[in-house]
């Protein structure tokens, strides 16, 4: 469930969302998480699918996380807290997994794309939301979701989700070539799970 508009300025749109399901996410691992990015003053957010799973009154199976603190300020983090760390292959990618509370917690730095060769990318670090969900592919996949409930929507994936409507971030043939697999990713997404077809 949304609650009223908050803010709108430039594409940036925050609501507030809370939902039996959003409020189900809220384990003792994760408010252990949550406490400890506040205490060292790094951002994070829900991001990507989760979001878009809340905001559809979906139980989301997985749920990734993005944050403005580097891996190597993460794992430090973890590190002093004696947490577990665990699958480091995605560190170059900026994914940090922890486990806390027997519970895994993916999370990502916030990226830019440098290069890209259609199926790999050269990622730089950045601090800034905006950036982050413009390399995402589909605009209903771009946004975040604090953990006071407020929705971080820069380019109208609620709007896009209402209306059923699958939609690439920006250019379409940009975001192909930068991951040929967002072709599939898009195809899959037009097909809802009642089999009802989504706008293209």
């Amino acid at each position: 469930m949304l609650g009223r508009l908050i803010v709108q300025s430039r594409r940036l749109v925050t609501m507030t969302a809370q939902s039996p399901q959003f409020k189900a996410l809220f384990t003792e691992g994760l408010k252990t998480l949550t406490d400890l990015f506040s205490r060292e003053k790094y951002e994070l957010r829900i991001a990507g699918g989760a979001v878009r799973d809340l905001l559809a009154g979906k139980q989301p199976h997985d749920v990734d996380f993005a944050t403005t603190a580097t891996p190597e300020q993460m794992k430090d983090l973890f590190l002093k807290e004696g947490i577990r760390l665990i699958n480091n292959k995605g560190e170059k990618h900026g994914t940090v997994t922890a486990r806390i509370h027997d519970q895994n917690f993916e999370i990502t730095t916030l990226r830019v794309d440098l290069r890209t060769d259609g199926r790999h990318a050269e990622v730089e670090f950045t601090t800034d939301w905006e950036q982050d969900a413009e390399r995402r592919d589909l605009t209903i996949n771009s946004m975040f979701l604090g953990f006071d409930g407020t929705l971080y929507d820069y380019f109208n994936g609620y709007e896009d989700l209402k209306n059923r409507h699958i939609r690439f971030v920006g250019d379409p043939a940009k975001r192909i070539q930068e991951d040929y697999l967002r072709i599939l990713r898009y195809l899959r997404s037009v097909e809802a799970p009642t089999g009802n077809l989504w706008s293209l």
